[in-house]
């Protein structure tokens, strides 16, 4: 059975853009040279819910990507924000409603 969070469709494009396409919704994107932050944020809703999001905001605290853990295309999207400088991994065990900044630009 394919889960709920695998209906979000998620890719780290060739022109630098991250891309999701979630169900039923209008497509998101940023642009890597607009990335501002990237975040996630934890609740208690699992395993009956998506209880980790990822958010990608731009330069002006905007979000505008959103989508869950276990979206289709995440290992690949991750791996490259993993490349930003300074990126750090933590919090995503996390049971608790919490919001973990993994990166942001430098002003």
């Amino acid at each position: 059975m394919r889960s709920s969070e695998a209906l979000f469709v998620v890719e780290a494009t060739e022109d630098d853009e991250v891309v999701c396409r979630p169900p039923g919704q209008l497509v998101q994107r940023i642009r890597m040279a607009e990335l501002g932050s990237v975040c996630v944020q934890t609740d208690d809703s699992g395993p009956w819910g998506a209880d980790v999001w990822w958010i990608l905001n731009n330069l002006s605290g905007e979000t505008k990507v959103l989508f869950p853990q276990l979206s289709t295309g995440e290992d690949l999207v991750v791996a490259r924000l993993k490349l930003l400088p300074g990126f750090e991994l933590r919090g995503m065990n996390s049971t608790a409603t919490a919001r973990f900044t993994f990166w942001q630009s430098k002003p």
